[in-house]
């Protein structure tokens, strides 16, 4: 990496326009529709009710390009990883509208020479039409080529981190179909090659394309919104979580709802990845849910927080 041209790159506001075929098109490439008697989902694929947006859906909008691909980064860009994603909705995505993204580089985090490195990326999505905040992202690209780069800024905290678990009071399971990663890229806009290029996916050390880290963030909205929040997309208001070890296309995601009092959990099991949990707390003025999951081999634990309204 060329820490001094990641540094002073900057990024032109990006503008987009979306409209219920968008929001309808996220829905079914997390899956929803594929039971047509499911009135709930229904109405978030069907512009003939009274239509919804999965919430995570803003973490698509004002997608910006693959500029750690541009050749002055000098970044191993085959070897990124998306690491980490934080959302912040400030008010329920409607079903239509219009956005400016605004996008920096706000930190970067050496973790020297063979370990890689840490870009940590903030976008500010703006309602054009009342000019106003919608959502505030932020995602961390995990540069596994990129070691030894240097330091910037400051790096944002840690997430929560949650206890253990307790014996699943009910479940839920998601099958990804074998093209999901082809269709997730094309309502999503994240082109990212690891995801299509069977090529691309050996040179980063995988053995087929793996699946977006944000279309499994967006299964488990869906399972939150199914089990927590039905038919009212707007008590979601934030969600922060970590990847840790890839899913693929075809895996299987299953998910276990558990009660620690005076908490919920959401465990969840899918393809290589051994489990993960959700959890809620009452709080003032919210709920919260954190998901975690960890590998097979004993990696870190990949956590997923949830602020839910009402």
């Amino acid at each position: 990496m060329n820490l001094d041209h990641v540094i002073a790159r900057r990024f032109e506001p990006i503008h987009q326009s979306y409209d219920w075929r968008d929001a309808a098109l996220y829905a079914l490439g997390l899956g929803m529709g594929d039971d047509p008697l499911d009135e709930d989902e229904l109405s978030y694929v069907y512009e003939g009710r009274d239509q919804r947006v999965v919430p995570s859906m803003c973490a698509t909008l004002g997608w910006p390009p693959l500029w750690i691909a541009e050749p002055p980064m000098e970044i191993s860009w085959k070897q990124a990883l998306h690491g980490e994603q934080r959302l912040t909705l400030y008010r329920p995505l409607a079903a239509s509208g219009s956005i400016r993204a605004d996008h920096r580089v706000s930190a970067i985090e050496d973790k020297g020479p063979g370990r890689g490195a840490l870009v940590y990326f903030e976008t500010e999505l703006i309602d054009a039409s009342r000019g106003e905040r919608l959502a505030s992202l932020r995602a961390t690209e995990f540069l596994r080529g990129d070691g030894g780069c240097g330091t910037y800024g400051t790096p944002p905290g840690e997430m929560t981190r949650i206890g253990g678990v307790a014996t699943p009071s009910a479940s839920i399971i998601y099958r990804m179909p074998r093209h999901a990663a082809l269709l997730y890229r094309l309502v999503s806009r994240d082109y990212m090659p690891i995801h299509a290029d069977p090529i691309i996916a050996r040179d980063a050390g995988f053995d087929r394309p793996i699946s977006h880290g944000l279309n499994i963030m967006g299964l488990a909205c869906r399972a939150l919104l199914k089990r927590y929040a039905p038919g009212h997309p707007e008590r979601i208001s934030a969600m922060a979580v970590r990847f840790v070890s890839p899913a693929f296309p075809g895996d299987m995601i299953r998910g276990r709802d558990v009660r620690t009092r005076p908490h919920h959990s959401l465990q969840g099991m899918g393809g290589r990845t051994q489990s993960a949990g959700a959890r809620s707390r009452r709080m003032p003025a919210h709920r919260e849910l954190t998901r975690r999951a960890g590998l097979k081999d004993g990696s870190a634990a990949k956590r997923i927080l949830v602020r839910h309204r009402g």
